[in-house]
């Protein structure tokens, strides 16, 4: 019930040394730390939203797209949706197991199912046959009543300070299963089956809740696998690659132009990178996807952009500046835009705003 359970599936990566100690303490931005939230209830929009619209359903009918868009715009949906889920996921599933004409296909789906995806269709059919029994504990509920327990519960495995205020909490259909995002989503059913260990399980999602304001370690592993490897290759690229690279092209194979091409590219690139990296800034769930973008977006498992940065250095601050930054990652990143700022010109830097995030990522070291 972490923030990457389910289906939340980033990026892995084996053998990086700073990635390995870099994941161990990231943390979220300065305003979640102090932010503090005053207790407004549950949310019941996502579960009275999907009651409607399965009922539709369930007599074989299609719910017109504004009761599907209603559906996804409550609160507990719309931070799955940011978060780890796809719409259509959502949608399919819902066809399959509440239309009848869907019978076979909904037995042929959960045969090809495998793992956590293999709960969820059945988690839908259990809701289906206990409809009402959902409806009747939906209007006895009154969850706020187990709020104080769960935050007294939470607080006990946290450092003095970091409960401050309660979360909004979403209750919604999706799985078997809670997830300690802003808000808090509580799958209805899974609460049914609790019984009196409720406030365990949302004591639970809150610790996530409070812990997360202090530090995320679930949604930056590809951005910083990224780092590591720009740092890495960069640096002992300059050993068998920049000998060459400022050499005359006609005497490079044609594997060696093919590189020069790729980190004379490098401004569009940090161009790019600058562009993710700031949007990541601004976001408190859903980075790994821009994570993910990020990888995607840096050729050659970061060699030519690496480069790039540790000869710019090398030709602007010498040898021994490189060395001073060869275990430190962020630094590198750090000294590369003091080089680029010493260069001048058109040498491509990094906006304040994404040194910023850099710096938060490296705040726990």
């Amino acid at each position: 019930m972490f923030h990457h359970r389910g289906f939340t599936v980033g990026p892995r990566n084996s053998g990086l040394g700073f990635a390995a100690v870099f994941l161990i303490c990231v943390l979220a931005l300065p305003g979640d730390v102090v932010r503090k939230k005053e207790a407004r209830g549950a949310d019941f929009s996502g579960l009275d939203q999907f009651l409607e619209l399965t009922a539709v359903l369930e007599k074989d009918e299609e719910p017109a797209d504004a009761q599907w868009d209603a559906l996804f715009a409550t609160p507990g949906y719309a931070v799955l949706l940011r978060s780890e889920f796809q719409r259509d996921y959502f949608v399919e599933r819902f066809r399959l197991a509440f239309m009848p004409s869907r019978a076979e296909a909904l037995k042929e789906q959960m045969k090809r199912d495998t793992g956590l995806r293999a709960k969820i269709l059945p988690h839908y059919v259990r809701v289906k046959t206990l409809r009402g029994a959902i409806e009747k504990w939906r209007t006895e509920q009154r969850p706020e009543d187990v709020y104080a327990e769960a935050s007294r519960k939470a607080g006990s495995l946290l450092p003095d300070g970091a409960v401050a205020g309660l979360p909004d909490v979403s209750f919604v259909i999706f799985a078997p299963d809670a997830r300690g995002y802003d808000p808090i989503v509580l799958d209805a059913l899974y609460c049914m089956d609790q019984g009196k260990a409720l406030s365990d399980l949302v004591g639970h999602e809150f610790h996530h809740f409070y812990r997360n304001r202090f530090v995320d370690l679930t949604q930056d592993q590809a951005t910083l696998a990224l780092l590591n490897q720009i740092h890495a290759e960069g640096i002992a690229d300059l050993i068998d690659k920049a000998g060459w690279m400022r050499a005359p092209e006609a005497g490079l194979s044609p594997d060696e132009k093919a590189f020069v091409k790729l980190v004379r590219e490098t401004p569009a690139v940090i161009k790019v990178m600058d562009n993710l990296l700031v949007r990541m800034s601004g976001m408190k769930t859903g980075r790994w996807t821009l994570g993910s973008e990020l990888r995607k977006a840096v050729p050659q498992s970061g060699h030519p952009t690496g480069l790039f940065m540790a000869m710019l250095i090398d030709e602007e601050y010498g040898r021994g500046a490189v060395v001073k930054v060869a275990l430190d990652p962020f630094e590198f990143f750090r000294l590369y835009q003091k080089a680029a700022a010493k260069r001048g010109g058109e040498t491509p830097r990094f906006s304040d705003e994404a040194l910023a995030f850099l710096d938060r990522l490296a705040a726990c070291r």
